[in-house]
């Protein structure tokens, strides 16, 4: 399961929905709680039908003016339930379809001030879980002095009472990759971003990976990622055959010399399904050298090419380079063939 946690400072500009869209697609997200959305209950409805028809979500925007936190999921693969929603949290129950396990999730966007946020730690211990309960998204607080960089000093007024309702839940920051400071100003670095777990989480007995990625052009929050998962989740892959494996120019003989490399008795069937299957590891060898990551390698080929064409456009009479160009165009379209039939 992918859960995905971001502020994305107002969702009102068509631009921005479809990046944020385009992500959930891309990275196959399950889950996407979207806060500071300053979208009215009729857009909350127009992006649900023009751009996430075959999605199912929820908001607190009847508990504010516009809706803070948004979440959508997908409804094939996850069950969400609303328990509690108020202008700073959204309190909802998540099950997967697929593995059948269930936990409790809050969204938080935090008010930017202390006396604000004051609400949100009460709500919080209102929520307060049993079971498998994480908390994520924007606190707009910080825990202490390393939480931030550059700026005014951190004092104990403004951590205290975050501190203490972390304190009175159990409550523990899940170990991340990624980004340290969640939003920036140019100036100012902090931690106000976070994925929080309560005791009970480690019932859940599943992997659990939490990410911050870079904060890209459209807002100055770092996107949250959250892959929950098996513990042991390292399954052998199934064996594949690819097309490209025919067009390249060692793949007949090395057939040839496989197949007949090993003698195997018994009926005709029998030797066959041997012998396609001792052909595995070398084929596996083939891809390994000329086919891996077929698509890094394009892009690799294509950055020569333009560089060697840079290079001949300042010299065109050179004989070598003129020979490389060429050398080098054939390796990119044999690529680019191979990379669209891998593809297909």
């Amino acid at each position: 399961m992918l859960v995905h946690c971001w502020n994305v400072r107002g969702l009102n500009n068509p631009l921005k929905q479809h990046e944020v869209v385009s992500l959930m697609r891309k990275n196959k997200v399950d889950v996407c709680g979207l806060v500071e959305t300053k979208l009215a209950s009729s857009a909350v409805s127009f992006m649900h039908k023009f751009r996430l028809r075959n999605w199912e979500f929820l908001s607190n925007v009847t508990a504010t003016n516009n809706a803070h936190i948004l979440v959508f999921w997908n409804p094939s693969t996850i069950k969400v339930e609303l328990i509690d929603f108020t202008a700073q949290g959204l309190h909802v129950s998540i099950s997967s379809l697929v593995n059948q396990y269930t936990f409790i999730a809050t969204f938080v966007y935090g008010y930017n001030t202390v006396i604000a946020r004051r609400a949100l730690w009460d709500d919080l211990q209102k929520w307060s879980s049993n079971s498998p309960w994480i908390i994520l998204g924007d606190f707009n607080s910080l825990l202490s002095q390393k939480d931030k960089h550059n700026g005014e000093p951190v004092s104990s007024y403004e951590v205290f009472d975050f501190r203490t309702c972390c304190s009175m839940l159990g409550l523990s920051n899940l170990n991340f990759t990624g980004c340290k400071f969640t939003w920036t100003n140019g100036k100012i670095w902090s931690k106000i971003d976070r994925v929080l777990v309560n005791p009970y989480w480690s019932g859940l007995q599943w992997s659990v990976h939490v990410h911050f990625n870079t904060p890209g052009a459209f807002s100055d929050h770092s996107p949250i990622t959250v892959r929950i998962g098996p513990l042991h989740q390292r399954n052998r892959a199934s064996f594949k055959f690819f097309n490209m494996w025919v067009e390249h120019q060692d793949y007949k003989s090395l057939l040839l010399q496989k197949w007949h490399a090993t003698t195997v008795h018994g009926s005709p069937m029998y030797v066959l399904c041997r012998r396609l299957k001792l052909l595995k590891a070398p084929l596996k060898q083939l891809n390994k050298l000329h086919f891996r990551h077929i698509s890094e390698r394009v892009r690799r080929a294509e950055a020569d090419l333009e560089q060697h064409q840079v290079l001949l456009h300042n010299d065109k009479d050179n004989e070598h380079l003129l020979a490389q160009d060429k050398k080098l165009r054939l390796d990119l379209v044999n690529l680019k063939s191979a990379e669209k039939m891998f593809y297909s």
